[in-house]
Order: C-alpha cells, then structure tokens, then sequence
C-alpha cells in the first residue's frame, strides 16, 4: 500500500512541472506633466528607483551639442592615470575651431565655439579641464584632454568615447568629436543620454564637479590669477531668474541644429531626478531678452515631480487576487492566489490606483494538482493602467495544499475506466464472451446430437 501512495504522489507532482515559468519584469507608467513642454525631447528619470516617470520621443535621434562633453569627461576619468595629471594644451586643436568659426558662426548663430580662455601651452591638470568643460562646455578642454589621452591623435579618443558608448548601451549615439560642436555624423537620443549620465554618475568626482557653481584653477603657467570660472546653467546661480535651489548641475548644450539642450539633476526631500532636455526652441521674451526653453522645463518637470510623484505600493502581498481550480487536494477544490510581494512604482498622486487593471493573468500550469504549498509560483500577473503596462508580478498560493489520497486514487479509477484503453478492453472481452458462448453452444449442440444418435443406434439394435 505505501509503494502504491508513493507512485502515486511522484505521478501528481510531476504534473505539476509541464509548464515552464517565466522570469518577472517591472517598469512604470509614464505620466503626463500637467503642462506642456517646449522641448522636443524629454526624458525624466528618478534615480532612486531607476524608473522612468515621463518620457517623450525618447529614441528620437539629435545632436547632442556640448552634452558630448559628459562622455568625455567618463573617458578622461576612466583613462587619466590620475586627475592631478598635469598636460598641455596643444596649439593644433585651435585650427579646427577657426575653421569652425568660418563655415558655421555669424553674428545670429548658436554654433559658438564655446571657450573659458585656456591658451595654447598651458598646462592645467585634467581635474581643471574637467570643470572647464562641466562648467562652462570649454571646446579647447575638451580637445586637449582627447589630444592627451588619445596620445597625439583626438580620432584615437573619439574611438574610445564610441566604445564606452556601446558598452554603457547607448546603441544608438556615435561620437565624431569631443567638444560637440555641430557635425551631421554626430547624433545621440534622450534614451542614449540618459544612460551616459548615469553612468557619469557613478564615477568618482564626476557629480561633485558637475555640481559645482564656481570654480577657480589656481595659477598656471599662463594665467597667473589662474582661470575662473562660473556655471554657465543658470538654473545654478542665484541670482538669475531661472535659479532652481533642488539643481545639482552637470551640463547645457546649443547649437543652431541641436537648439537649447540640458541634462540636470535635481534632488529634493531624499528623491532625486535626471531630467534629459533635447531640442527646445530658441525664443525671446516680451522685452526681447532671451527665453531659455530648456531651463523654463527643467524647472517645470522636477517641480512637478517632487509635488506629485511617489514611490508607492500599488498592490499589497498580501491582497489575494485570484483563484484557481485545483484537483485532488484534500478539503478544497480552489486556492487563493496573491502576489509574491508588494508592488511599488512611481506614481501620480492624483490618479486612481482603482483604475489599475489586475485581472491580465498568466497561469504556470494548464491543469493544478495537489500537493502545492504556500509561496509556490503558480501565474504571473501582468498590471495595467489605461492600457499602459506598469509592470508584472509572480503570483503565488496563500496556502499549502495537501494531497487527497482518496481524490487521486479514485481519479486514477475513475480517467481509467473512461479511457479508450478500457473501452478497448471491454470491447476485447465482450468480443471473446461472444466466440466463447458460440464455441460453447456449438459443443453443446454437438454433443446432444452424438447422444441422440447413439440413442437411436441403440433403439435399432434392440
């Protein structure tokens, strides 16, 4: 009896394995920011949470302008054998920018060639060249610092900068200088961007120097007072009227083909956000000053962000969402089904979690046997709002099942003698009565016969 439980129990639970699970994903709604953006482009990213709350044409291509200049700066800190390094700037790397100047600058452009005044000859540490990018997108930092490391050649850095690109994942950015300056071959998404800054972030010194307002080099072998330097995004400096005192700067970008360009980071009551900002327009104001579009976003979208946006749970472990049929458990004929923890996301304040649609559900198995316990997988629950997909979660059971013997016993009788093979069988054995009676009734018959001719044989002989 115990040998026939046991074959038994190992039948059912091997039931139990015909489907294969599937591994669980999470990502978060995009919300819409109540007002409307001037930028392009946008994405914006809370850091904390590593989820995107609000994007918009996030694969787009543009040109980056000075954003290029962040992944120089990961190539240089990644590369320099230390930032103390001291190195010279070459007088090689001015060429191109006059020839910049020629073909795309005028009086009404954007496509500067934006300096803080290093000279040729002038030896500054990378650390320097570093914040006279970060601060304020100096093209001669930049170069001198792809000329060095590069050993002689900026192509050699460009390179390097293209690689570091594929490996962050930015598949859809290609570098062909580093100081961003306009080149057709030269493109990157708000996606793209948004991973090599984050990436920037994780690197020593690079967010305390992006940080940064003010900053001054020391002197040098040229300047004797050293070079000064402020951040040219105004959203750093108190007194501009795009002041934004939650702004954590690293960096600005324009250009004639690229427009108005920012990536920022704000941080505020333990939540911080990257906002990535791509094609705003250049405007005026009313009193013909200039409108900076991209600056106004930023403002606009981290500010809303810190009002309205929350980490909250949206679905409690403990809530059961389901049930499901299941087969030889001993005292129940359905389990209950609940996620396998809480589900969290970034979430509108104002939006409705009753609107969440839970009932999209993904079942392990086509047919659930007993014996199962509490926390075993048993479907994947896929949560939407407004169509949009939040995010998925494993369901699992609330609480063991255990194997009804006499249920699975009785089912095994019972699928048996529906089978087709026990069809077959009667069919067999109904088949075999009928020769048997036929070849029974014939002996009988033949036997009577050869009695009754004897008897007649006999009755003549008398």
């Amino acid at each position: 009896m115990k040998r026939i439980i046991s074959i038994l129990t190992v039948i059912v639970v091997m039931l139990n394995f015909v489907a294969l699970t599937k591994s669980q994903t999470v990502k978060a709604v995009s919300f819409l920011p109540p007002e409307q953006l001037y930028s392009d482009s946008a994405v914006l990213y809370n850091l904390d949470t590593q989820t995107i709350v609000y994007e918009r044409k996030p694969d787009t291509k543009c040109f980056p302008a000075q954003l290029t200049q962040i992944m120089t700066a990961i190539v240089a800190i990644e590369k320099a054998p230390s930032l103390d390094s001291v190195i010279e700037c070459p007088a090689t790397i001015f060429d191109e920018f006059e020839e910049y100047r020629a073909k795309y600058s005028d009086e009404d452009s954007y496509n500067e060639v934006t300096t803080c005044g290093i000279e040729s000859g002038e030896q500054l540490k990378i650390e320097h060249l570093l914040y006279a990018m970060l601060l304020k997108s100096s093209c001669e930092a930049a170069s001198t610092i792809a000329y060095n490391i590069g050993q002689g050649s900026i192509q050699n850095f460009v390179n390097m900068m293209n690689e570091k690109a594929k490996a962050i994942g930015a598949e859809n950015t290609h570098f062909t200088n580093p100081h961003g300056l306009y080149d057709e071959g030269q493109y990157s998404t708000a996606s793209d961007l948004l991973k090599i800054t984050e990436y920037a972030l994780s690197l020593p010194g690079f967010s305390e120097i992006a940080g940064t307002y003010s900053y001054s080099t020391g002197p040098t072998n040229i300047h004797s007072e050293g070079i000064e330097m402020n951040n040219v995004n105004l959203m750093m400096n108190p007194e501009s009227m795009y002041y934004y005192e939650h702004c954590k700067g690293i960096k600005t970008g324009n250009s004639d083909q690229s427009k108005r360009c920012l990536i920022s980071k704000a941080s505020h009551d333990g939540q911080n956000y990257i906002a990535v900002l791509l094609g705003a327009p250049f405007m005026l104001d009313d009193d013909g000053d200039y409108k900076f579009t991209h600056l106004i976003d930023a403002k606009k979208i981290f500010e809303w962000a810190f009002k309205y946006i929350e980490h909250k749970v949206v679905l409690d472990a403990a809530k059961e969402v389901s049930t499901l049929k299941i087969n030889y458990a001993k005292g129940k004929d359905y389990i209950n089904l609940k996620p396998v923890s809480n589900v969290k996301c970034m979430w509108d304040k104002t939006k409705d979690i009753s609107l969440i649609d839970t009932t999209d559900i993904e079942y392990v198995y086509e047919e659930l046997n007993a014996p199962v316990k509490a926390g075993e997988k048993l479907g994947t629950l896929k949560l939407t709002y407004l169509k949009e997909e939040i995010g998925r979660v494993d369901l699992v059971a609330y609480s063991d099942a255990e194997l009804s013997y006499v249920k699975c016993s009785m089912a095994i009788l019972d699928s048996y003698f529906t089978s087709s093979a026990f069809k077959t069988a009667i069919r067999v054995a109904c088949g075999l009565t009928i020769i048997y009676l036929v070849i029974a009734a014939y002996t009988i018959n033949l036997r009577a016969k050869r009695r009754r001719e004897k008897r007649r044989a006999k009755n003549r002989q008398e």
